[in-house]
């Protein structure tokens, strides 16, 4: 018999979200109710800050007022999570955390 592996359950990620401690003042933002995620691989960083601006009830619609860190570096839109836990997160087996900030040349 096939073994059949449940759709999106290979390429699901762990990964911590939580505020940017280093962020300057007036550009912080609060934290998750559930800063612990699961989501699936392909999930692009664009879509992470579209989450954001829902979970945190933001009344702003563009996700572009805020900015995606993974080791204090900003992350671009089009990433996925895979690649940046393989290419940017560094850490191995540990989860991966990624901080946020309002961006500091966003209108909002």
């Amino acid at each position: 018999p096939q073994h059949t592996v449940p759709l999106g359950s290979e390429d699901d990620l762990d990964l911590i979200v939580v505020p940017d401690d280093g962020a300057e003042p007036g550009y912080e933002m609060p934290p998750l109710a559930k800063p612990l995620i699961r989501v699936s691989g392909r999930f692009k960083i664009v879509q992470l800050k579209k989450y954001l601006l829902k979970k945190l009830q933001l009344s702003v619609r563009d996700p572009n007022v805020i900015e995606l860190l993974c080791n204090g570096g900003p992350v671009g839109n089009e990433l996925s999570l895979t690649f940046v836990n393989r290419t940017v997160w560094l850490h191995g087996n540990e989860e991966l955390k990624l901080t946020y900030k309002f961006a500091e040349d966003a209108v909002y």
